[in-house]
């Protein structure tokens, strides 16, 4: 059975990863910051993969990154460079 979001997991992790390698350092933190996350947010994720489409890791590993966020004593600065970096991220990365 096809998991759509396990499969967007794997696709934007890529994405990142390449982002990484080719990265200015000044987003080096954003990005180690955010590519464990993946992981993270798979594990803990509870889904039926019938009912689920790729755009739902998405919204999930949004959602989940504003948690840490928080946990995290994230500073503003941090925050609005990944947010940058998720929407480059899931734009370069396809459906």
């Amino acid at each position: 059975m096809s998991d759509p979001f396990a499969q967007r997991a794997q696709a934007v992790q890529r994405t990142l990863l390449e982002m990484e390698e080719n990265a200015a350092e000044n987003d080096l933190f954003a990005l180690g910051y955010m590519i464990p996350q993946i992981g993270l947010v798979q594990e803990m994720a509870d889904y039926d993969p019938a009912e689920v489409v790729a755009e739902d890791f998405d919204a999930t590993y949004w959602q989940w990154l504003e948690s840490t966020f928080a946990q995290d004593g994230m500073s503003d600065a941090d925050r609005a460079q990944i947010a940058a970096l998720w929407q480059r991220a899931t734009d370069q990365t396809p459906e």
